[in-house]
């Protein structure tokens, strides 16, 4: 009689290592998260900014345009700051010099006597093309004074053009190639430091660097003697309304176009917050005047 085998022992398997799978799963992307992070950390500033803007546009907004903010969305108080119902896009704007209404006799110099014609003039020009939301034309001390919000020409920190500034540079270079008058270009800033990983460490830089880049695209836009032209910058040595608001900084934020009028005494230049930069540098205060002495 043939033995009978003794039955096979079932080898013990151990507990399922299926969970492993669902483990270097979770690791996997752990490890993507904290590169993430890292990566964040070392965010390069103008290409994070450059990032915000696409989204923007992205989004559907003509002009992602915004200074010194955050958020991207319009309904925030973020770095969207739309220009404004009327605004025209680059892209759609019609050509200045075949737009309908007045336009500047090729007669040579702003006088005090047409300043005030040539000042409507100019402002009918940035009303046609739906800017006048950020563009003003006023007279002062100094002649014929054509002021950009700042966020209509660059971006935040940047003395590189925004999409919509060619619309109102290329106006203006039409206007100064009609007239004979000198020329300043002003940047001005708010009181804000620059963060100093930025281009610019301060604001006199940036602010002469928009008045250069200014002066610069108007002589290529048209053929103006370079003699007639200046650019200065001016930091935040004269702000238009207090620097204590967001409202007063995103007006002391600008670039001003000066046609100036020689011997002209117009309506004063209005400065709040007079700035002494020597005395706040060094601490030194003005010398009182000395009594006058008895002869």
């Amino acid at each position: 009689m043939a033995k009978r085998k003794p039955p096979a022992i079932e080898e013990d398997e151990g507990p399922s290592k299926a969970w492993m799978e669902s483990y270097a799963d979770a690791m996997t992307l752990l490890l993507a998260f904290f590169i993430m992070m890292f990566a964040f950390a070392l965010v390069d500033e103008t290409k994070f900014y450059d990032f915000k803007v696409g989204m923007v546009t992205a989004l559907g907004a003509p002009t992602p345009i915004g200074e010194n903010t955050e958020s991207i969305l319009a309904e925030g108080t973020g770095i969207l700051i739309t220009p404004g119902d009327n605004f025209v896009p680059a892209e759609n704007v019609a050509d200045p010099s075949s737009m309908p209404g007045e336009d500047l006799e090729e007669s040579g110099t702003i006088t005090p006597e047409n300043a005030e014609e040539v000042r409507a003039i100019i402002e009918r020009q940035f009303d046609q093309l739906g800017a006048s939301d950020y563009v003003n034309v006023e007279i002062d001390e100094r002649g014929v004074v054509i002021r950009f919000d700042s966020r209509i020409l660059f971006g935040s920190g940047s003395a590189d053009f925004g999409p919509d500034a060619g619309v109102v540079l290329d106006a203006t270079a039409d206007v100064i190639a009609t007239v004979d008058n000198a020329v300043d270009v002003e940047g001005h800033t708010d009181d804000v430091p620059l963060n100093t990983r930025a281009r610019f460490p301060t604001n006199w830089e940036l602010s002469g660097a928009r008045a250069s880049s200014v002066v610069r695209y108007l002589l290529e836009a048209e053929p103006v003697a370079p003699s007639r032209l200046a650019a200065v910058g001016m930091a935040d040595t004269r702000p238009r309304e207090s620097n204590g608001t967001e409202a007063g900084r995103t007006s002391n934020r600008r670039v001003e176009v000066v046609l100036r009028i020689e011997h002209f005494t117009g309506a004063p230049v209005e400065i709040v917050e007079p700035i002494d930069l020597f005395a706040e540098k060094t601490g030194r205060q003005e010398p009182e005047p000395e009594p006058a002495r008895e002869t």
